[in-house]
């Protein structure tokens, strides 16, 4: 009796073990097909989206069961992106701020309701009430009353000669066009300042705050919050975009050891390796193995500001709503709650994407500012990864390289038509301004004129040439051209930019400069170009002035 019974608990355990073996085989199988199917993703965007290079990592069920590279660093090297390649991840810098803060309120240092001017006693909106308050939610909501991208010129093109302090100093300046805390309108400016509530609150600065408190705790080795040292930079993309139709290395975008005055709301580098154990942490539902408590993470993605729910969203995601949180976007994707942000800064962009409730998060990183591109990444992994076997697969690949190429004719089409209209001179550029100013009008118009935040910009003439310079922004450099008597327009020497401005003059009774503004050419400009802030006065010594 005592053998048989052995024999049945044998059997048993032999039975178990044929179970497991076959289990771990389905697993392994399963693994080695998403990663070949995943290679095929990332391979085919970036033949069809010409993007270099590209680094993709998917955690799923508290592991990471992808992180891996695929292209080149650059188009001039033949190095190739693996997972510790370093990447800008700009506007997704913005959860690691607002976790920083999340982690000094678990700490009891501060409250979500503080209000800011209790740590900067600087900090001044340009209505006295709202400043009275505004509160530490307030910094990470984009609900402040300002325009799109309100100040960013103090940002970008980096480098600039602007500091944190002018940031702080200088939001008293800038108009609002919305009521407070009724409107959407993303922002950089207050997320710098967020960053400098951390260093006020913490004792230091938010670079060595985010590399103590949050990238050394979860061994994110391959994670800079400030400058990268030479000898860790050897293994960094150069950033792409395309540039008059041709795809191009924004050399001074690149990686570099410096400093970024906006590190807080954009300025992180990072590899997809480190990012996935990010992820990892934030989709962990245990304290001990999350750095940041089930609490916090609960504030970080309460739906706090509504965002348009468009259509796309509702066709393809089937999402029923679309929030703003702290430092992340809140929707649904086909009835499970997504949170995710984007990136792009300068010929970088990155992804970051988690469904909680699936215990699954995605990461992409590209170093080309193709959101096409980006967007097929991520949607192809979605069917990849979520079980939706009803619903018939979509090559997502093919459906936004077709959407791409119809933009890209429409848009060739809007900017042949724009150029004409502007009377943009083949040769010898200046002389059409030359020739419609009298020399009365032309000197009225040309000297330094100045912004209360921005500064001073310089209208020149040298030779044959009329140039715009920027004291403070030194990349924002041109060349002038006559549209009429009360309107020219600049036309940047970094054709990268895509943010040709017109220059408007308010002319006094008897014909003089009393104001100039700007605002871009085109509606498809980025907001962080933001010229509609710009209010110029001339200076003293101008010509018209003397």
């Amino acid at each position: 009796m005592t053998i048989i019974k052995w024999f049945i608990q044998l059997a048993v355990k032999f039975v178990l073990l044929l179970i497991l073996l076959s289990i771990d085989y389905q697993q392994a199988k399963s693994t080695n097909l998403n990663e070949q199917q995943i290679k095929r993703i990332a391979e085919a965007a970036i033949k069809e989206f010409q993007i270099p290079g590209v680094a993709i990592a998917v955690v799923k069920n508290h592991q990471v069961v992808h992180s891996q590279g695929y292209g080149s660093i650059s188009i001039d090297s033949e190095q190739l992106v693996d997972e510790h390649t370093l990447f800008k991840i700009a506007s997704n810098s913005k959860a690691f701020t607002s976790a920083s803060l999340a982690l000094l309120v678990q700490q009891g240092k501060l409250s979500w309701h503080d209000k800011v001017v209790t740590y900067l006693p600087n900090f001044k909106m340009y209505d006295e009430e709202v400043t009275k308050q505004f509160n530490i939610i307030d910094l990470l909501t984009h609900r402040s009353g300002l325009r799109i991208g309100a100040g960013d010129l103090m940002l970008w093109p980096e480098p600039t000669k602007f500091t944190r302090q002018d940031v702080v100093n200088n939001l008293r300046y800038l108009k609002p066009v919305s009521e407070f805390r009724k409107k959407y309108a993303y922002d950089n400016l207050l997320y710098i300042v967020a960053g400098e509530v951390v260093a006020a609150v913490s004792g230091m600065s938010w670079e060595d705050f985010v590399a103590q408190r949050i990238f050394k705790p979860l061994k994110m080795n391959r994670c800079f919050a400030g400058g990268v040292a030479k000898q860790h930079n050897h293994n960094s993309v150069a950033p792409h975009a395309i540039v008059n139709g041709r795809l191009t290395i924004l050399e001074k975008n690149r990686i570099n050891n410096q400093t970024s005055i906006m590190a807080a709301a954009g300025g992180i580098k990072c590899s997809v390796n480190d990012l996935s154990q990010w992820v990892s942490m934030l989709l962990a539902d245990d304290s001990s193995s999350s750095l940041i408590s089930q609490a916090q993470k609960r504030e970080l993605w309460k739906p706090r500001t509504k965002l348009k729910l468009s259509n796309r969203m509702k066709e393809e995601d089937g999402s029923t709503y679309h929030s703003y949180g702290l430092g992340w976007r809140i929707s649904d994707y086909h009835g499970v709650t997504r949170v995710s942000h984007t990136g792009m800064l300068g010929g970088s962009m990155s992804k970051i994407v988690l469904l909680p409730e699936l215990n699954l998060g995605f990461v992409v990183l590209t170093n080309q500012q193709s959101s096409a591109g980006r967007r097929a990444i991520v949607r192809s992994l979605f069917d990849l990864y979520v079980d939706r076997s009803s619903v018939v697969k979509t090559d997502w690949i093919e459906k936004y390289s077709n959407s791409q190429s119809k933009s890209s004719s429409k848009s060739s089409k809007n900017n042949s038509s724009s150029l004409a209209k502007n009377k943009q001179p083949k040769k010898h550029v200046q002389l059409s301004i030359i020739e419609n100013c009298s020399d009365k009008s032309l000197r009225e118009r040309l000297g330094n004129y100045s912004d209360p935040w921005f500064g001073k910009v310089s209208l020149e003439l040298n030779g044959s040439r009329i140039s715009f310079t920027s004291d403070r922004s030194p990349r924002l450099t041109g060349d002038v051209f006559w549209y009429n008597k009360k309107r020219w327009w600049v036309r940047w020497h970094d054709r990268s930019f895509e943010a040709d401005a017109w220059i408007d003059f308010k002319l006094g009774s008897t014909g003089q400069v009393i104001k100039m503004t700007m605002k871009p050419i085109s509606s498809k400009t980025d907001f962080s170009f933001d010229f509609e802030d710009l209010n110029f006065s001339p200076l003293a010594g101008n010509t018209s002035n003397e």
